[in-house]
């Protein structure tokens, strides 16, 4: 599994890398990945810091410390080696004046061990009637969120970015991977996807995308004892979370489990075909069809290859 997203760079590369760590990792756990049991590489994408003549010169190499110094410390926090990686540290069109520069990126690969592949546990929807449970903590943390940039786009022509940058809490991190882990191993967990770009909502769409069934959802269940807002809820990009469903008969055990971590059953699968949400206010603020959205999610990609044909 990989983690990568350049856009925290804009506010922090420290908990950019701190974040696309946390996101590897937690993408290995839900697929039932051994937390215990991972290694990494790492791959930098980053402007040219050595050229006197590169603009922002100075303030590039202070990102590429900052990111270094994040992916340390998570890497350590994680017990974590990286075991290889490569570097591209000269990624700048030199063709206008002065020179583009892309975003400073850092990419990481983790791979870890599962003891039986029939255990392995994948993002679709599995039964109408099914548990939905989050776990981890929403935070209001749209930094450098998708959320942003769409809004920044279409309302002024370019993105916003916002200050609070998604954090990672390491030592709740590390406990709830271990008690996932746990309760995937006794095959407790019928699916499971971990939020990242695009938050929550996004997370919930894709999961009816990929199982052709509907959810109900309701915000208020949500752990998210700061967050006043819907679409910060929808939004917020806050790290080391996940989606999962279980079967009803499961619940006491499952719940058992998750005991000492932040676990709510925010929901259910159904068999509607609509995505459907309620708010803060107990009221409906998205009803949708989940084969329309799925369509819309999929026409610019369906766009891009007609236009190459």
């Amino acid at each position: 599994a990989e983690g990568i997203n350049p856009f925290y760079s804009d506010i922090d590369p420290y908990w950019m890398a701190a974040s696309v760590v946390d996101e590897a990792v937690r993408r290995v756990v839900a697929v039932g990945g051994d937390p215990g049991y991972i290694a990494a590489l790492d791959n930098f994408c980053w402007p040219n810091v050595v050229k006197e003549n590169m603009p922002e010169r100075s303030h590039k190499l202070a990102q590429l410390v900052r990111a270094n110094q994040g992916l340390y410390d998570f890497c350590k926090g994680y017990k974590l080696p990286l075991i290889s990686g490569k570097d591209s540290m000269s990624n700048d069109c030199t063709l206008t004046d002065p020179p583009i520069s892309i975003p400073p990126t850092l990419m990481l690969s983790v791979v870890s061990r599962i003891s039986d592949v029939s255990r392995a546990v994948t993002l679709d929807l599995k039964n109408p009637g099914d548990l939905v449970y989050i776990l981890g903590e929403t935070m209001e943390e749209m930094g450098g969120s998708e959320f942003y940039r769409f809004y920044g786009e279409r309302s002024r022509g370019r993105p916003y970015i916002g200050n609070s940058v998604p954090r990672v809490k390491i030592e709740e991190a590390r406990i709830l991977y271990q008690a996932l882990a746990g309760a995937i191993a006794g095959r407790l967990v019928q699916s499971a996807h971990t939020p990242a770009i695009g938050g929550l909502g996004a997370a919930l769409a894709r999961k009816s995308f990929a199982g052709g069934y509907g959810l109900e959802v309701d915000l208020r269940a949500l752990p998210a004892p700061s967050v006043t807002s819907d679409f910060v809820l929808l939004y917020s990009e806050s790290n080391s979370r996940f989606i999962v469903t279980i079967d009803p008969g499961n619940k006491e055990s499952f719940e058992k489990l998750m005991t000492g971590v932040s676990c709510s059953q925010i929901g259910r699968v159904t068999d509607s075909g609509e995505l459907l949400i309620r708010g803060l206010s107990g009221g409906i603020i998205i009803k949708e069809d989940i084969h329309k959205l799925k369509r819309e999610w999929q026409a610019p990609l369906r766009a891009l290859l007609r236009s190459n044909d």
